[in-house]
Parts: structure tokens; sequence; C-alpha cells
């Protein structure tokens, strides 16, 4: 363009999205891992969790969510990683009307989600890939029905999901 401006009613295309989509990246177990952002929601500050009676380790409690009861639930042990100290920061993930707050260490960023490389071997049934994020190094993409499932599973042994 020559430094037009375009005139009323011309249609000024959309900024591209990248090919495959964006990642959040987030900090969990002092690692990076990467959740696709069409399975997250925002990521959210733990003012005030309320404890669950009867609840698995996995279910820290829950919190209201502009008036929506939403599980916390801290998967590190669920990825084997180690649980440091508490936080207070979650990343809400959803896969349909399953909804839960992920505690997260911190927040990278966004990514491309792009030259997803297959999970390597013992990585487990909740890694879809692994991606490059720039200079936090590779990162392992979540897979958000997977983790929710899992969570699902330590609640209720028997449901299968």
């Amino acid at each position: 363009m020559s430094g037009e401006t375009p005139a009323p009613g011309d249609l000024v295309p959309p900024p591209e999205a990248p090919p495959g989509g964006r990642a959040c990246v987030v900090m969990l177990g002092g690692r990076p891992f990467a959740v696709d952002v069409t399975d997250t929601r925002e990521v959210v500050v733990l003012a005030a969790t309320t404890a669950v009676p009867g609840a698995p380790p996995a279910v820290l409690g829950v919190m209201n969510l502009r008036g929506n009861v939403l599980p916390v639930v801290e998967a590190r042990p669920l990825l084997g990683l180690p649980v440091h100290a508490r936080v207070d920061r979650a990343l809400v993930v959803a896969d349909g009307d399953r909804r839960a707050a992920v505690v997260i260490e911190g927040v990278l960023g966004l990514t491309a989600l792009e030259d997803v490389q297959p999970p390597p071997p013992g990585e487990g049934a909740l890694a879809a890939g692994e991606l490059t994020v720039g200079s936090a190094g590779q990162a392992t993409l979540l897979d958000a029905r997977a983790l929710l499932g899992a969570m699902r599973r330590e609640w209720n042994p028997g449901s299968g999901g």
C-alpha cells in the first residue's frame, strides 16, 4: 500500500495466526510445560481456597471464580514432579464443561504451537509432545483432556475418567 487510508467499508485482513496455533507456557516443578490456548481459559490468583473433606491429595480445594465453583488441583505429582512450596497462581484449563484451576509456579508466556515432536519415552500419558520455547528450551506439551481425566480418576478411581 502507498500510505493510503482504507475507505470505510474496506476490509482490513486480521493479523495472521500461527498455522499451528499458540500455547501458554508455564512452570511446573521447575520445568516448562505448555498447554494449547484452546484448552486454557485464564491465569488466576489463588486468593482463597476452601478445603473439601474427603478429597484426594491432588485436590487442594475449591475456589469461587466469578460465581462458579472451580476445583483447585495439584498436577505436579501426576507428572512425576516434586511439589515445592505452595504457590498463589493457577492456570484454568478446560475440556468442554470440565474445568479446573491447576496450580503453577509461574507463567513464561505464549509460544507458537508448531513443530511439535513426539514426547520422549516415559513422559507419560499426559504429554502430547515436546516443543521448543525460545530461551526456556524444551517444554512438554500437556494434553488438557488427559490431565483433567487423570484428576477426575484421582477423585473417583472407579469412574474411568
